[in-house]
């Protein structure tokens, strides 16, 4: 698979390396990993903000925590529904 990373898409550059220092492997390996990481992450959040044993609140400040503005937003209600 071939990223564009020239141009407007220069910014992958950064991002694909912090990827590879923060996994402290190639760079290939690296979007492997954080590809299933975030799918892992995302079902290990589903699962706690499901739990029974938590109040509202608790899992209201669960979602503001793990939410990152643009990218991934965990929405708490009754249900729980997540905007990738």
């Amino acid at each position: 698979m071939r990223i564009r990373e020239h141009g407007k898409h220069a910014h992958r550059t950064d991002t694909i390396e912090q990827a590879a220092d923060f996994w402290e492997c190639n760079k290939t390996k690296a979007l492997l990993q954080s590809a299933e990481f975030a799918r892992r992450f995302d079902e290990r959040i589903q699962t706690v903000l499901a739990r029974d044993d938590l109040t509202a609140e608790q899992k209201r400040e669960i979602a503001d925590t793990l939410s990152i503005p643009g990218t991934y937003e965990v929405e708490f209600s009754e249900s729980v529904d997540v905007t990738k």
